[in-house]
């Protein structure tokens, strides 16, 4: 919980959807405020993990109305949610022993990749948090004789199967998976020879009646929320499918080749996938299923021409699991070898899996997220603290949207002014705002009453790399944003 707690009181943001696909909606539920994407316009984003933040956002937005008291609160609900996953680590690992157990859970305590991104408030992240509890509860409705407990065991870990799917629908395939393992009987029911190794055998029609009325339940969950946020139930799942495959609009943001992704987290995993890989495959006899579910997840993204390393964060981390569990294996034969005790076998397990989780934390394909996005979102809440803020335009800015209500915390007009009349445009509508987002090297343009404010951390570098800061004038707004909202302007441009 202090790594989770200290990354939590940190402004920086892994991927922009963190922002504008989540937060931003639901502080947009709590203020009416709020910058609508394109997947919002086009209607292709559920409404349920906007709906769950709103309550820890609406509390730190009472608290402190004009703070940033709301982002913290809801990191820090996230990151007690991700308290899930090393807890599920150990109860997966502990029909083995409890040496794999508490390595297990170590391991998924410390490992970067598992606090970094169960963080992140988007749907990879807020998954992780809900598929690993869900497999240990499939692993313990296995285990579970028929009755009260496994109709109760059942149908939890249908209701956090189904809330993953919700949340991120590209993992239905690994959850149906795991539903079939969840209901299946082979080992409980005492096989031997080659068909003990067979997760699926032996289906129990009792869990899987609980199982499906727990799906039933979360899908009816996720029902409500697009009905509070006035949307048809589950359109946006039809809609995300047009939209990105038959349309392929998600391949604007980028395509890669299909082993991209395997190479990317061996990447991120720096010389500790050495390591990694090896032990992974031992932990993979052990629990086949999951090894299965980290399979296919890998697999079914990697025939997706869009892809990010964070969409396979289930197969990752599950990878990680796997390899804890085999490395407590090659430890333990260390161990009776050298007449170690117990203690000492889990001490050595321990610090083998936190050295390995500061050689990812410091590998180069990871550690510049300890600090990415910081100025931006900096800049950001800087701009919302301006004395006598009513007015807040970005000038020339290459993306969109770059604004977001949830970070300004304050209720004020927005604008966007962009391409070859914005020198014009700016100086004939100033009244409309009274600060201003731009590159350092596009001041010259701004109408002269504007000084600069702020280049947050961007001191001493060359002028073209200064690329977001934060520009006043005194005085307050006489007239509205008009044509140059940001809203209608970023439309207009189709972002």
């Amino acid at each position: 919980m202090a790594l989770r707690a200290l990354l939590a009181t940190q402004t920086i943001v892994y991927h922009a959807d963190e922002v504008w696909q989540y937060l931003e909606p639901a502080y947009g539920l709590i203020t009416g405020r709020w910058i609508r994407p394109w997947d919002y316009v086009e209607g292709i984003r559920g409404w349920l993990i906007p709906m769950l933040l709103v309550p820890p956002l609406a509390l730190g937005h009472s608290l402190m109305p004009d703070g940033q008291a709301h982002i913290y609160l809801v990191r820090l609900c996230l990151a007690l949610a991700s308290l899930g996953v090393p807890l599920a680590f150990y109860d997966l690992a502990r029909p083995l022993s409890r040496r794999h157990a508490l390595v297990a859970a170590w391991a998924g305590a410390v490992w970067p990749e598992v606090f970094y991104f169960a963080l992140r408030s988007s749907g990879e992240g807020i998954a992780l948090s809900l598929l690993f509890p869900a497999m240990a509860l499939c692993a313990r409705t296995r285990r579970a004789k028929r009755g009260g407990t496994a109709a109760t065991l059942a149908f939890a870990a249908g209701f956090l199967l189904a809330l993953g799917v919700v949340v991120r629908l590209q993992y239905a395939p690994a959850v149906a998976i795991l539903a079939v393992w969840a209901i299946g009987a082979g080992r409980r029911a005492g096989a031997t020879g080659p068909r003990a190794l067979w997760p699926f055998s032996g289906i129990s029609p009792f869990s899987g009646i609980w199982l499906g009325a727990g799906m039933l339940a979360a899908g009816a969950l996720g029902a409500l929320a697009d009905l509070l946020a006035g949307q048809p139930p589950y359109l946006w799942m039809l809609r995300s499918i047009l939209v990105n495959l038959e349309e392929n609009r998600s391949a604007f943001f980028g395509t890669e080749p299909p082993w991209w992704l395997a190479q990317a987290m061996l990447a991120d995993w720096g010389l500790a996938c050495a390591a990694i890989v090896p032990l992974a495959l031992l932990g993979a006899r052990r629990m086949p299923a999951l090894a299965l579910v980290a399979m296919v997840v890998l697999g079914t993204h990697s025939l997706i021409p869009h892809k990010e390393f964070r969409f396979i964060l289930l197969t990752s981390d599950t990878l990680i699991l796997l390899a804890a569990v085999g490395s407590v294996d090659v430890l333990h034969r260390l161990a009776r070898r050298g007449g170690w005790s117990e203690a000492l076998e889990i001490g050595v397990g321990r610090a083998f899996w936190f050295a390995l989780a500061v050689v990812m934390a410091l590998a180069p394909a990871f550690k510049d997220n300890w600090g990415k996005e910081r100025i931006t979102y900096t800049t950001m809440v800087l701009a919302g603290q301006q004395p006598g803020l009513c007015g807040l335009a970005t000038y020339q800015l290459p993306n969109h949207p770059a604004l977001a209500h949830v970070f300004l915390n304050r209720p004020m007009s927005t604008l966007m002014f962009d391409g070859p009349q914005a020198a014009m445009q700016a100086a004939a509508n100033q009244g409309a705002f009274n600060a201003v987002l731009s590159a350092r090297a596009d001041a010259a343009s701004l109408p002269p009453a504007y000084h600069l404010a702020t280049c947050y951390r961007q001191a001493g570098k060359p002028l073209a790399e200064q690329r977001l800061c934060l520009f006043v004038r005194s005085g307050g707004c006489t007239k509205a944003a008009g044509d140059f909202d940001y809203q209608s302007a970023m439309e207009r441009r189709g972002h």
